[in-house]
């Protein structure tokens, strides 16, 4: 059999940092959610701004990890 069912997909640095911002987002919206914290709240913990978290949360930050690091520290995840 000649043809291979499965190709592999190339993906770009630039795909995959995108990807990355878009779950980082999502998990920190869900933590965040799931304690009944405001946006606000979490940013002022994070010293970061309302609109940053927002940007953030919407996967629109990359690169995101040093911005996850900061949201998760100020929910008490200790990442590092």
């Amino acid at each position: 059999m000649g043809t291979t069912w499965f190709r592999a997909v190339d993906v770009t640095e630039a795909e995959r940092a995108r990807w990355d911002a878009e779950e980082n987002g999502r998990l920190v919206q869900l933590l965040r959610e799931e304690r009944g914290w405001t946006r606000t709240r979490l940013a002022r913990l994070a010293g970061t701004s309302h609109a940053e978290l927002a940007r953030f949360e919407m996967g629109m930050t990359v690169p995101a990890q040093p911005l996850l690091i900061r949201y998760l520290d100020a929910m008490g995840f200790h990442a590092r």
